[in-house]
């Protein structure tokens, strides 16, 4: 079973040998220190790295040069890693376009400009996963951080009124070309999910443990629609034993691995150079122990 193949089992729930896991990204210092390297990163010391690692997926940035197309030809053609093309979504896109409590407030008013402009953002954001398709990505993840540790940072009602339409229509253009879509944001999302659900997302992911995300609560009711990715909390890594780590790992696999669909991951996704190599070591040892089937 190749890697790619075994995150497609997990989307669709099928048997599989172990959970899938990864991350977006690994900082250059990480991979430097995972492999004992003081040189300058290459390409093939990180495709090392994740498989040190043992790794099954890969996030890249999607975009309109032809470097970052060449990259996921790359990891297209030279490996077997399930690529993600990491776009965001019309909410982070338009508020960093006025600035975010600017963007917030004209929101809570629908103005008709600001939702023009978050319907061209959602637009072209389809556009770039297309072309990050073409180019070699297997899925798609719609990063749209609308939540913080407490909530959403508007009303269900807006999300629903406003975002959710967009939200499905790019999923509903991706899926035209058979292309699985997870929506990524931090925070509570609890009161997101339903609309997730409803937008034809394939999975979710961060769970973000320390915003009160229970993933044992999300896999009982969400656990047949959405395919679930994260909940491991980087903050929890740092301090941690080797003990606790081991012991964090096995809860969650027992949680959210039984009947498939999840991915084991950080709430993050995204590893930096901070982290203590051993650490990184530790989790993900402890993650292929306890993700056996």
């Amino acid at each position: 079973m190749t890697r790619a193949e075994r995150v497609y089992r997990a989307l669709t729930r099928q048997a599989l040998d172990r959970v899938p896991k990864g991350e977006w990204q690994l900082a250059p210092g990480l991979v430097a220190a995972l492999l004992g390297k003081t040189s300058p990163i290459t390409w093939e010391d990180e495709v090392a790295a994740r498989k040190l690692l043992g790794m099954d997926l890969v996030g890249l940035t999607a975009g309109v040069s032809e470097k970052e197309a060449s990259s996921f030809k790359r990891w297209r053609e030279d490996t077997d890693f399930f690529i993600f093309a990491l776009v965001d979504g019309p909410f982070q896109r338009a508020a960093k376009k006025m600035g975010f409590m600017d963007f917030l407030c004209r929101v809570a008013n629908r103005e008709e400009q600001i939702m023009e402009l978050a319907q061209d953002e959602a637009r072209q954001g389809t556009e770039e996963a297309l072309r990050a398709v073409e180019a070699g990505a297997h899925g798609v993840i719609l990063a749209d951080d609308i939540a913080y540790t407490r909530g959403l940072y508007i009303s269900p009602i807006l999300v629903r009124d406003l975002f959710l339409p967009l939200w499905e229509r790019q999923v509903a253009k991706l899926k035209e070309y058979q292309v699985p879509v997870f929506f990524h944001s931090d925070g509570n999302i609890q009161d997101l999910l339903p609309y997730l659900v409803k937008a034809g997302f394939t999975g979710v992911h961060s769970l973000e443990p320390a915003s009160g995300m229970d993933i044992s609560k999300i896999k009982h009711e969400y656990g047949n629609e959405l395919c679930l990715m994260g909940n491991f909390d980087l903050d929890f890594l740092i301090r941690a034993s080797e003990k606790e780590i081991e012991k964090a790992v096995r809860e969650l696999m027992t949680i959210a691995a039984p009947g498939g669909g999840f991915i084991f991951s950080t709430s993050s996704g995204c590893l930096g150079p901070e982290l203590p190599a051993e650490k990184v070591l530790t989790l993900y040892r402890a993650a292929g122990r306890w993700g056996e089937y």
